[in-house]
C-alpha cells in the first residue's frame, strides 16, 4: 500500500522550486477513508539526499492508516540534529536551515501508532559544497619580459579531496593540481599557483582555471566550474592618431568630433590642449572624444591630443590642424578714438574679418556705396580733420565664395550750430494789423537750442522767445525792427537777423496854413503837412472846381502859394497817401482884398522846401499841368517839369 510522504531541499540562492511530490512545500491532503488499509510511514526521498552546505534542506516524514501518529527524529549515531522539528496531525518535518557539516548523517524517523505499532525508516543526507566559480589573480603587474605569477581560488569548497584543478593559457595546459589527500572536514577555499614569464605574444591570451569536483553517485550540478581572465601587460602609448569627423575642414555650423585613438595599457589620461595664434596652449578637455556642436571660424587651428600612460610614465602626442569653412564672420568693427568725436579730430574705423577661404573686405560709407581702397584681411579707414560731413553710417562688408557678412557703425560728429537760416511769412514786410512767422533752422550736434532777441532803439538786444517758430499776431507799427535769431550748443554760436517791416497808411495827419486861411492878394501863403506812415507818404495839393486843374505835389509836405489872387480862393485838397492807404484834407482858403503893387500878372510860384539832413534850395517854377494830371506812386520833379497842357 503506497504512503504520501514528501522532503524538501531549499537553498539560500534563487533556484527553481522542484513541483514534484517530493518537493511540495505544504502537507499532503489526508486520504479518503476508502483509501487507508494499514498503518505505514515513509521519508521522502526514499533513499538519499544530495544538499550544498549553506542551503535549506527540509525532510518529511509522513504515516498513513493511523489516527494519531506521534513522530520522532534521530541520527544514526545519536548525533545532534542539528535542525528543527515540527510535528503535525499526520506528518513531521526536520528543517536544516542552513545546512552545514554537522548534518553529514543518516536520519532516522519512528513513527509510533498507539503503543503496539510503531514503524520506522531512515535517509543518508551527504553534502557538497561548489558555490562559485574560481577567482583568478595576476600579479604582480604585467610588463612583457617580467615573470608573473596566475593564482586561482576556489571558494568554500567541500569535500576538498574530491578537488581537481586545471590551468590552462588558451588550450595549452600550463598546470594540474588535484586534493586527493586532503583531510579537510570543513568548507574551505583552496589554491593553486603557478608562475610563468610573460613574453609579447602572451598579451591578449586567456588564462582559464578550471575547477573540477567529481563525487560518484551524488546528483548535483555544476559539477566544473571555470573562470577565465585575459593577460594583460603595461605599454604604450603608441601608435596615437586623431580621427576629424565630418572632416579636418568642416563647414561652419556642422558638429565637429575629434577622437584621439591610441595603444595603451592601462587606459591612459588623455588631454586636448590648442595652439593660439600667440603661441599659447589653450586646456580644452580631459577626454578622448573633443566635440565642436556648432563649429565657427574661430574654432580653426592646431589641436593637440596628449596621451598619459601614468604606469609605463610614457607620453605621446598627436596632431591635427583644423579649417573650419564658411561665411566670413565680422571679429572687429570700431572706431577710434570713440564713435562720438568732435569736429576737428583725427578718425580711424577698423574693419576685420575672418574665414576660410580667406575673406575680401570692402570698409566703406553706407550711404557711398563704393569701395574704399583695396581689399585685405584687415581695413582702417582714416578720417583726417573729421567735419559734420563724415557723420554717418559705415559698413564693413566681407564675402568669399560661401557668402558675404556685413555690419554697421555710425560715426557720431559733435559740432557748434551751422547754416543757420531764418524764413519769415508771409514776408519780412508786412502790412499793420497781419500776422507773421518767423522760423529759424540751424544744423549742428548736438541739436542747438534756438532762441529769438529784438534790437530796442537803445541798440540792446532783449529775449522775447525761446522757441524756434516766433509768431507775431496782429502786427502793429512799434513791431518793425531787427530779429536775432541765435542758435547755440556747448559747442558754438550762430547768430542771424532779420528785418521787420510793418507797413502803415498815412495817420495823424495835422495840416498847417500860415498866415491863415484869410490872406490878402500878394501875400504868400504857407501850407504844411505832418503825418506818420510806412513807407513814407506823397502828398499833392489840387484846387477843385477849377477848369484848369492844377495838381501840386509836395517836398517834405510844405506847399507855398506866391502871391495869391482873388483867382486862388477856394477850396483846396490835401491827399496825403502811400502804397498802403491814403487820407485825404479839405482846406479852404479866401483871398480879400488887395496889396498895394504894381499891377502886373504875377503867375503862380511854389517853392519846395526840402526838410531833410541835406539842404536843397528853393526853386521857384513855372508848372503848367494838364487837367487831370495824375501821380503814380511817387513824385519825381523832372517828370513835373515836363508837364503842360
Amino acid at each position: 500500500m503506497g504512503l504520501q510522504t514528501w522532503g524538501h531541499l531549499q537553498s539560500g540562492k534563487s533556484r527553481k522550486e522542484d513541483t514534484s511530490p517530493a518537493g511540495a512545500l505544504n502537507p499532503l491532503v489526508p486520504l479518503s477513508p476508502e483509501q487507508v488499509k494499514a498503518f505505514e510511514m515513509e521519508i521522502i526521498p526514499a533513499n538519499r539526499v544530495v544538499a550544498q552546505i549553506g542551503e535549506t534542506l527540509v525532510l518529511t516524514c509522513n504515516s498513513t492508516g493511523c489516527a494519531s501518529p506521534s513522530f520522532s527524529w534521530r541520527t544514526q549515531m545519536d548525533n545532534p540534529l542539528g535542525g528543527t522539528v515540527n510535528n503535525h496531525r499526520t506528518y513531521s518535518t526536520l528543517t536544516m536551515n542552513p545546512v552545514s557539516i554537522v548534518n553529514s548523517h543518516h536520519y532516522l524517523c519512528t513513527v509510533f501508532c498507539g503503543e503496539k505499532e510503531k514503524k520506522e525508516k531512515s535517509i543518508k543526507v551527504e553534502l557538497y559544497s561548489f558555490p562559485s566559480d574560481p577567482v583568478i589573480e595576476i600579479s604582480p603587474s604585467l610588463v612583457a619580459g617580467e615573470p608573473v605569477s596566475v593564482l586561482c581560488k576556489i571558494p568554500d569548497v567541500y569535500p576538498s579531496d574530491r578537488l581537481e584543478v586545471l590551468l590552462k593559457k588558451e588550450e595549452h595546459v600550463l598546470h594540474e593540481e588535484n586534493f586527493y589527500t586532503d583531510d579537510s572536514t570543513n568548507t574551505e577555499t583552496k589554491t593553486v599557483k603557478y608562475s610563468f614569464t610573460l613574453t609579447a605574444e602572451d598579451i591578449g591570451k586567456e588564462i582559464t582555471c578550471v575547477a573540477k569536483l567529481p563525487i560518484a553517485n551524488m546528483d548535483f550540478e555544476p559539477k566544473e566550474r571555470v573562470a577565465s581572465q585575459k593577460l594583460n601587460a603595461n605599454f604604450g602609448p603608441q601608435n596615437t592618431v586623431i580621427t576629424a569627423s565630418p572632416g579636418s575642414s568642416p563647414m561652419e555650423g556642422d558638429h565637429l568630433k575629434l577622437t584621439c585613438v591610441t595603444e595603451s595599457n592601462p587606459p591612459p589620461q588623455i588631454v586636448w590642449r590648442k595652439h593660439l595664434a600667440d603661441e599659447s596652449i589653450q586646456h580644452l578637455v580631459e577626454n578622448n572624444v573633443l566635440s565642436i556642436p556648432h563649429a565657427r571660424s574661430t574654432d580653426s587651428g592646431l589641436y593637440i591630443c596628449e596621451v598619459i600612460n601614468l604606469v609605463t610614465n610614457k607620453t605621446e602626442k598627436a596632431t591635427v590642424d583644423i579649417v573650419v569653412q564658411g561665411v566670413p564672420s565680422i571679429a572687429e568693427l570700431s572706431i577710434e578714438p570713440s564713435t562720438t568725436v568732435q569736429e576737428g579730430e583725427n578718425v580711424s574705423i577698423h574693419c576685420s574679418a575672418e574665414s576660410n577661404p580667406p575673406p575680401k573686405i570692402i570698409l566703406r560709407r553706407k550711404s557711398d556705396r563704393a569701395d574704399m581702397g583695396s581689399y585685405s584681411d584687415r581695413r582702417i579707414l582714416l578720417l583726417p580733420s573729421v567735419t559734420f560731413l563724415n557723420s554717418g553710417d559705415y559698413e564693413c562688408v566681407a564675402e568669399n565664395k560661401f557668402g558675404k557678412t556685413e555690419s554697421a557703425i555710425t560715426l557720431n560728429v559733435e559740432y557748434g550750430p551751422k547754416n543757420t537760416m531764418i524764413s519769415v511769412i508771409p514776408a519780412n514786410t508786412v502790412k499793420e494789423g497781419e500776422t507773421v512767422t518767423m522760423k529759424c533752422t540751424s544744423s549742428g550736434n548736438p541739436a542747438p537750442v534756438i532762441s529769438w532777441k529784438k534790437k530796442k532803439a537803445t541798440g540792446e538786444s532783449e529775449k522775447i522767445s525761446e522757441d524756434a517758430t516766433l509768431i507775431v499776431q496782429n502786427v502793429k507799427s512799434q513791431d518793425l525792427g531787427l530779429y536775432e535769431c541765435e542758435a547755440y550748443n556747448q559747442f558754438g554760436k550762430e547768430e542771424k537777423v532779420v528785418k521787420l517791416l510793418v507797413q502803415v497808411p498815412p495817420q495823424n495827419i495835422t495840416v498847417l496854413v500860415y498866415p491863415s486861411e484869410n490872406v490878402k492878394e500878394g501875400e504868400n501863403v504857407t501850407i504844411t503837412c505832418s503825418t506818420y506812415s510806412n513807407p513814407p507818404s506823397q502828398m499833392v495839393l489840387k484846387k477843385v472846381h477849377q477848369e484848369n486843374e492844377i495838381i501840386l505835389p509836395s517836398v517834405n509836405g510844405t506847399f507855398i502859394l506866391y502871391n495869391v489872387t482873388k483867382n486862388d480862393t477856394g477850396r483846396y485838397l490835401l491827399d496825403v497817401f502811400n502804397e498802403v492807404g491814403n487820407n485825404i484834407k479839405v482846406i479852404d482858403i479866401a483871398v480879400v482884398g488887395r496889396l498895394e503893387k504894381t499891377d502886373q500878372m504875377i503867375p503862380l510860384i511854389i517853392a519846395f522846401s526840402c526838410v531833410t539832413a541835406v539842404a536843397v534850395p528853393v526853386v521857384a517854377i513855372w508848372i503848367y499841368v494838364s487837367r487831370k494830371a495824375k501821380i503814380n506812386g511817387s513824385y519825381s520833379l523832372v517828370k513835373a517839369l515836363r508837364l503842360k497842357v
